[in-house]
């Protein structure tokens, strides 16, 4: 199958992880891709291993932190000078927390909202103009299940992960009938070095996931909501159960998550 032949995509986070797998997907499906990060040797090693053909370059790489105003805005003008409006965005950067809600501080609240969420503005903003104008486009998002209930340890996480949700069901309005649509992926648990670099304050969640998704399932997903007009995907059977608990029976899962992440004499925070 090739349902992205000569598309821009523009994925942020591009240099390892779920970023790096979904470029793959969507080079391997025919598409065009601007990879974004900030590590220069990583998004080196994608393109050389895809290099140019007849048509031109396969991939286009650019150091950017989605930390950095400045550095997002000449991203954005150097990529409509060049490709041009990207088919599709993928914001993918992102970066993790667990730490109880007493153990955070200001830097750890900045460092993941500055990241997560200020971060995919400044990815998607730039362009949306653009794609109105041209009449398509498509937005995806990545965020996860705990945007979708929020649990122990990953409260900063899981705030700034329903801030993405609320952003997309506002934008979604705004863009209706212009072309331009809006897609959320909500991974669970994901193998990758994103747990290894998350930020930590204190004891850290107990963990017990059920399934621990790969970074090419989540590009996969990413790949089939970019060729669709689907709203969301949940990926796990435990995100689904989970999203299902917190509609009908909230403080019946308030209990479970308790009972399962919670690690005995942390919940009074007296320390």
């Amino acid at each position: 199958m090739n349902r992205f032949a000569e598309r821009w995509v523009l994925i942020t986070g591009a240099s390892a992880g779920i970023g790096r797998a979904t470029a793959e997907a969507f080079l391997a499906e025919g598409a065009r891709v601007v990879a974004v990060a900030r590590r220069m040797d990583a998004l080196q090693s994608l393109a050389t291993a895809y290099p140019a053909d007849g048509s031109g370059d396969r991939v286009i790489i650019r150091t950017a932190d989605v930390t950095d105003p400045a550095a997002m805005e000449t991203l954005a003008r150097d990529v409509l000078a060049g490709p041009g409006v990207p088919d599709v965005i993928v914001a993918n950067a992102g970066v993790g927390a667990d730490a109880l809600f007493v153990e955070t501080d200001e830097e750890m609240w900045s460092r993941v909202f500055e990241t997560n969420v200020f971060g995919a503005v400044r990815t998607l903003r730039p362009f949306v103009r653009p794609m109105v104008r041209r009449g398509s486009g498509r937005l995806i998002l990545v965020s996860s299940v705990v945007g979708k209930r929020g649990v122990p340890y990953y409260t900063t996480y899981s705030a700034s992960k329903y801030a993405l949700h609320g952003l997309a069901d506002a934008l979604r309005v705004e863009l209706l009938k212009t072309g331009v649509t809006v897609g959320l992926v909500c991974p669970s648990s994901t193998v990758s070095e994103f747990h290894a670099m998350k930020a930590t304050r204190g004891p850290r969640q107990a963990s017990d996931r059920f399934r621990h998704h790969s970074a090419e399932s989540v590009a996969q997903a990413i790949l089939d909501l970019a060729a669709g007009g689907k709203r969301e995907r949940v990926l796990s059977m435990e995100g689904k159960l989970m999203a299902c608990l917190q509609r009908w029976t909230p403080g019946w899962l308030d209990r479970i998550l308790y009972r399962v992440l919670m690690r005995p004499g942390e919940a009074d925070h007296k320390s």
